[in-house]
């Protein structure tokens, strides 16, 4: 595998679009021809080379080039966009839209990351260290597809909005969650291992949320279902026990929604639906 890095030697004074830095759009270029490739820094026009110093060389194959960059690039925007193949690794803090509009390959963000990571995504994988912002794996503004397929790994917290719109793949929070995860959901998985602010699944009406932590309510449109001792994603078991919800009912929704047992004890009560 080939390897290009591209190390920040300047403060970014205005939001970059790096959309370029994928290793489809690399290939078959020099290194000379990537820095004299031209992005907009805020209302103009500049060489990527005046942003960065860069070295290595370029397979000739997508699947056999790894892009590093390295520095703060939280100003930069879509990084990977459209990517479908190879290796991009963030080492530092990322910016806004990574991975935007990714179908293949794999994308490593070791530190924090902004909001909208892997908007519309449709297959790969993105694994971030740190924390995120808001919208990861949702759909982009005024539309109503979100991610369609892949996997996103958070080791930190997220913010509002995870999975907005999502029909497909996988979402994983190692961290705890800020509100309405999963709003407007219709398929996929989302497991939160920390805490979640509430509001999860609203306007759901397919997929799955799994929530470790604790979570104060369900949502009142959300009907008891029983309690099951573990759930699945993919292949992968996730030991509860678990609440079971259904809804959104406001919509129709057939989404399930499991909440940990032994993290929230106020919702004991619920137990006396059950069947005896």
């Amino acid at each position: 595998m080939s390897k290009v890095i591209l190390t920040l030697k300047r403060h970014i004074s205005a939001p970059v679009h790096l959309d370029t830095l994928t290793p489809d759009r690399v290939l078959g270029r020099k290194v000379t021809e990537l820095a004299n490739e031209e992005v907009w820094e805020g209302n103009r026009r500049i060489k990527i080379k005046t942003l960065f110093n860069i070295e290595g060389n370029i397979a000739d194959k997508p699947d056999d080039i790894k892009l590093e960059i390295i520095g703060d690039l939280s100003r930069t925007r879509s990084i990977g966009y459209k990517m479908t193949a190879g290796t991009l690794n963030i080492r530092g803090t990322g910016g806004l839209y990574i991975g935007e509009s990714m179908s293949g390959g794999n994308i490593i963000v070791e530190g924090d990351a902004g909001s909208w990571l892997g908007s519309n995504m449709r297959g790969g994988t993105i694994e971030v260290s740190g924390r995120t912002g808001d919208f990861v794996g949702a759909a982009s503004r005024g539309t109503t597809k979100g991610m369609m397929g892949g996997t996103i790994t958070l080791k930190g917290d997220a913010g509002n909005q995870v999975g907005a719109w999502m029909n497909s793949g996988t979402i994983r929070i190692l961290g705890n969650s800020e509100m309405t995860p999963g709003i407007h959901m219709t398929g996929g998985t989302i497991h939160i291992s920390g805490d979640c602010s509430g509001r999860a699944g609203a306007q759901m009406k397919g997929g799955k949320i799994i929530i470790s932590g604790n979570m104060q309510a369900p949502l009142p449109s959300f009907s008891f279902e029983e309690i099951r001792e573990q759930t699945r994603i993919e292949k992968e078991s996730v030991r509860g026990p678990f609440y079971v919800f259904s809804g959104d009912n406001n919509e129709d929704g057939n989404g399930k929604l499991f909440i940990n047992v032994e993290r929230n004890s106020q919702l004991r009560w619920y137990e006396k639906f059950l069947e005896v």
